[in-house]
């Protein structure tokens, strides 16, 4: 059975330990309690903890997070992340654990001094990410009671970034990426259909749905056949020309090549929009 030799502990949630020639901090409700340079921390007691690998690159910017969070804070992140787990029923990527912490305490000390957190894509994260958002409402909860502060609603924009993230492999910054892509896709479409998106509407919810299918599709070179795409273009030419032109603004914001196959759908798509209008 492997052994970990503590080599600092940083608050009663979090340790540096030794096994070998390799270094991890390990976090988790308590393991640094009553523990001391030198404690020895059995394997066998670290099932429902967090291994995190570190060497030269990473180990001064993770312990200087530690050292300077309140260890309120990563304790509060280990129940967000614990109860995010749950909710989705996965494990999270261990990047999560960190990208929080470190989150969340910057937006505490912005919200301490009064300063106010903008976040202009709340509404596109809501409709994006639904599943994740709701996670993110919950965490808010728990910040707000457990640090007895108000928390504003653009924060659970910006949780549901890293919860999503922690979904897809640790990349926060591609969630935020299509966001804000998409941010300027459902304007686009609202002015060259004459229409308003309603947030939970079954139309705006189907089309944000497909949308971000597409972006993942394409993301990993990815697509779908469509057996009707000639048909969409000789009978849609309206709906599929404003489908053109989505795809630039895709491959101008985020880079992706939108193919014809995934074209012909949006062109769908935007077709049933624009006849089902009152």
């Amino acid at each position: 059975m492997k052994s970990y030799l503590v080599k600092k502990t940083f608050n009663n949630n979090a340790v540096l330990v030794s096994l070998g020639q390799n270094e991890y901090i390990l976090i988790g409700k308590g393991i640094g309690f009553n523990k001391k340079k030198g404690s020895i921390l059995m394997e066998s007691n670290l099932i429902e903890n967090v291994f995190i690998q570190v060497d030269e690159t990473n180990k001064n910017q993770y312990e200087y997070l530690l050292e300077t969070t309140d260890e309120k804070i990563v304790k509060i992140v280990e129940d967000i992340v614990s109860m995010a787990e749950k909710e989705l029923g996965e494990t999270l990527h261990v990047n999560i654990h960190f990208g929080l912490i470190d989150h969340i305490n910057f937006a505490l000390s912005r919200i301490r001094e009064g300063i106010e957190i903008v976040n202009p894509f709340l509404l596109e994260t809501r409709m994006l990410y639904k599943k994740e958002y709701a996670i993110a409402e919950k965490a808010v909860e728990i910040l707000k009671e457990q640090m007895n502060i108000e928390i504003p609603e653009s924060e659970i924009g910006f949780i549901t970034f890293h919860i999503h993230g922690g979904r897809m492999g640790g990349k926060k910054s591609d969630s935020l990426s299509y966001v804000k892509a998409i941010s300027q896709v459902v304007p686009y479409i609202e002015d060259k259909l004459e229409l308003t998106l309603v947030e939970n509407s079954f139309d705006s919810v189907r089309l944000v749905s497909h949308l971000r299918g597409l972006i993942e599709r394409c993301v990993k070179n990815e697509t779908i056949e469509n057996l009707l795409l000639d048909k969409i273009k000789k009978d849609f030419p309206f709906e599929y020309k404003i489908s053109e032109n989505i795809a630039l603004l895709l491959k101008k914001n985020i880079g992706i090549v939108v193919p014809e196959n995934e074209i012909g759908y949006i062109a769908l798509h935007l077709y049933k929009l624009n006849h089902s209008k009152k």
